[in-house]
């Protein structure tokens, strides 16, 4: 009986192996392949860097029917600022036993692009997302009808983590950017 069920089953048990061990491989070439070329990495950075140095405030405002803060435009004229990357602000006043730090991967272009693929959340009314930690979170400000000096800065979590969603995290942009910077801890 034993020698009857491995005739018959043998061959289907291999052949389903063999099957998922085929779709692995797949899987793993696909990956591969999918992978951008230094050449496309190159290419999709110098299109980021045209355009985070070429912002648009006047075409973002008439989209959002508002106006941006003052302090957010004077972020985006500052060159320098505006490509600074790869750091996490620490809030001034946290325990220093449980330090309050929040991470910045990179500023956002100030553009249609931008406001268009950057979340939007209605309770939070027009604004704009200028910068993200690279994992599902944006740092947002708000637009207004006329222009304000500044704005609070508010974190938008979409990724879950730490329920810190819709926190304020500076009472101004410029407490923001004024914080002491340190490099991301991996």
């Amino acid at each position: 009986m034993d020698k009857l069920l491995l005739s018959v089953f043998g061959p289907l048990v291999f052949a389903a192996a063999l099957l998922v061990f085929a779709t692995g491989i797949r899987r793993a070439i696909e990956r591969f392949r999918s992978r951008p070329t230094p050449d496309e990495l190159k290419a999709a950075y110098d299109a980021y860097l045209r355009r985070l140095l070429n912002p648009q405030p006047d075409a973002v405002e008439r989209e959002l029917g508002k106006l941006l803060p003052e302090r957010l435009l004077q972020l985006y004229e500052d060159q320098a600022a505006i490509q600074s990357a790869g750091f996490q602000l620490d809030k001034p006043g946290s325990k220093p036993w449980w330090p309050k730090r929040w991470q910045v991967y990179c500023f956002e272009p100030l553009d249609i692009g931008s406001l268009n693929e950057l979340p939007y959340e209605d309770e939070l009314g027009p604004g704009f997302c200028f910068a993200t930690t690279g994992r599902g979170s944006w740092y947002w400000i708000a637009a207004s009808d006329e222009r304000a000096k500044d704005s609070p800065v508010i974190f938008l979590d979409y990724n879950g983590g730490g329920g810190s969603h819709g926190e304020t995290v500076a009472a101004s942009l410029e407490e923001f950017l004024t914080w002491p910077r340190l490099p991301i801890i991996k």
